[in-house]
């Protein structure tokens, strides 16, 4: 739930809507600055990672990996353990040669884009994608991490001015060798209301898309060229899914919604949902998630409406109905493997919060930790804090959670306030490489799942009713604890 409208290139709320009351900016960012330009030996963590008893706050080194930042949101890991992280205006590659927790200097551009904000950053294969401004780009990757990055080809949506959700991001599955499926959402034009009409899409694919979607194209990079068909939506009645992931294990595809809001303040009507359709289910006879007609109700989690699938969580107060709070749901990332029992069996969300403000005047900004198995969640990283913006983007690495904060101030990006936080576990728990191999996970389960080895056309369609089928699961917004 988040209302504004996206501004300019370089303005960010609630992940492209982002966020449903207004604010002031606050003196939370001089303090982060002094914090900040502490040198490394002496640097007081920046926050304590808790909410739930299974958090031992000590077992956790919390650092700030990177600062001076120019809007960064997603990071994706290279196999020599450095970090690129996507920004304003290009790619930035930071290093830290000493494992640290510290990037040993401000990062050195691999790419510059056309302009604008780099919203969505993933690597498969020998490829990287972007999603700057309307455009996904495809890019070639170099023979070293530290390669610059080139342009391949790419398409961009048309989408007109005015538009609320136009922020968009991706997720990328490499289903046989130099072969990929890349995931993009298409959001909504306004906060409540089903968008009429269809968006271009010209360049490397042509055809036309229709919002309030998730899409799916194919990226081939087994021939002479790189090639990009097979338009297909996957996914209807999303207001803006812009965190997208696939589960590794299961190939499960899972998804955020930015929920319906109202046109008048408090704008509170749907709750923010945690979405999934099961790797068999990808692909057939499109799944409708319900928006605008579908949705349960803020702090009641009443369902309104039907027709829609349930969500697989709703982020509701800690605790409800008008405990701590948890808005506009970004990137999500699935824990790392090095994370000790209770905290690797589930994903994280960061959560942007209020859309014009940071520090203790954003109260709900923070990162959630979902439990899959239990259904239970909790603010991992509490909202209000002195140091933090708007958490936006997430990466697990083998025992780090790297949170990337883009700041904004009156609704627009701060130059040269962004940071990224590494979140590594410190305790008794097993040794796992810093970096997995680069592409294996995704791949092997993409092999296993998805029926892509065996054949393109061998999906198997949706239940024709996965309520009544039983083939989805539901958990009631259940807080695990209260925030700490």
């Amino acid at each position: 739930m988040i209302r504004t409208r996206w501004q300019t290139p370089r303005s960010f709320g609630r992940a492209g809507s982002l966020v449903r009351r207004g604010g002031t900016p606050t003196s939370g960012w001089m303090l982060a600055s002094m914090l900040l330009a502490l040198p490394a030996a002496a640097q007081t963590p920046p926050f304590e990672v808790g909410g739930d008893p299974r958090v031992d706050p000590g077992d956790f080194e919390v650092t700030v990996f990177a600062s001076g930042l120019d809007s960064p949101l997603s990071m994706q890991p290279l196999l020599d353990g450095s970090i690129l992280v996507a920004t304003n205006g290009g790619c930035l590659r930071l290093v830290d040669a000493d494992d640290d927790g510290v990037a040993d200097g401000p990062g050195v551009s691999v790419f510059t884009g056309s302009g604008g904000l780099v919203t969505s950053l993933r690597l498969a294969g020998d490829l990287a994608f972007i999603a700057q401004g309307q455009s996904i780009s495809v890019l070639r990757r170099g023979a070293t991490p530290a390669s610059p990055l080139s342009f391949v080809t790419s398409f961009s949506l048309q989408i007109p001015f005015p538009w609320s959700h136009i922020a968009l991001t991706l997720a990328v599955r490499e289903v046989a060798p130099d072969l990929f499926e890349l995931f993009f959402n298409v959001g909504s034009k306004e906060d409540d209301l089903a968008t009429t009409g269809t968006v271009p899409i010209v360049g490397a694919v042509a055809g036309v898309v229709q919002p309030d979607s998730i899409y799916r194209v194919v990226v081939d990079d087994r021939g002479p060229t790189v090639t990009v068909s097979g338009l297909e939506r996957i996914a209807s009645g999303l207001r803006n899914a812009f965190g997208i992931a696939f589960q590794p294990g299961t190939g499960d595809l899972y998804f955020e919604d930015n929920s319906i809001d109202g046109p008048t303040p408090p704008f509170e009507v749907g709750v923010d949902e945690l979405d999934r359709i099961p790797a068999e289910e990808i692909g057939g006879p499109v799944e409708d998630f319900g928006f605008p007609s579908n949705y349960f109700a803020y702090r009641t989690n009443a369902e309104v409406g039907s027709g829609g699938l349930d969500p697989l969580f709703t982020f509701q107060p800690i605790p409800p109905p008008n405990g701590a709070e948890s808005e506009g749901p970004a990137e999500i990332a699935f824990a790392p493997p090095g994370f000790p029992a209770g905290l690797r069996e589930g994903l994280f969300v960061g959560f942007h919060g209020l859309f014009t403000t940071a520090g203790v005047a954003n109260p709900d900004n923070p990162v959630v930790y979902v439990d899959l198995g239990t259904g239970a969640y909790f603010h991992f990283v509490e909202g209000a804090q002195a140091a933090t913006g708007h958490p936006d983007g997430l990466l697990a690495t083998g025992d780090s959670l790297f949170v990337s904060d883009f700041t904004t101030a009156n609704g627009f990006a701060v130059p040269g306030a962004g940071r990224i936080y590494r979140i590594r576990y410190v305790g008794s728990g097993p040794a796992v490489p810093t970096t997995p191999p680069h592409g294996l996970v995704l791949l092997v389960a993409s092999l296993l799942a998805s029926g892509w080895a065996a054949t393109m056309s061998s999906r198997r369609a949706p239940s024709a009713d996965a309520r009544a089928s039983g083939t989805r699961t539901r958990f009631t917004a259940r807080p695990s604890a209260a925030p700490r």
